[in-house]
């Protein structure tokens, strides 16, 4: 099990991150959660990732599990950082 965390920004922009994450997490055979204090969101699920805008200022980790988990939980900060959700 991997897991990283980090704060988002404040202020996040408005991209919809859903089916970037989608394609990152099906390239994966890890599982992954993205967890921002007791919620759970699936970086697989549309619905749930597009409530990731909610969480503003917030601290999240991003949990994976599987074979690739390093290299799943690094692309999806990655995605993060370059639609400005968090920093390096």
């Amino acid at each position: 099990m991997k897991t990283i965390g980090f704060p988002l920004h404040e202020e996040i922009t408005a991209i919809d991150e859903a089916s970037a994450l989608q394609r990152i997490c099906q390239r994966h055979t890890s599982k992954a959660t993205i967890k921002v204090r007791d919620i759970e969101i699936n970086p697989r699920e549309q619905v749930e990732i597009a409530t990731l805008g909610n969480y503003g200022g917030k601290f999240i980790r991003i949990v994976t599990d599987g074979p690739d988990e390093a290299q799943l939980a690094t692309a999806i900060h990655q995605q993060l950082v370059k639609d400005q959700y968090c920093d390096y």
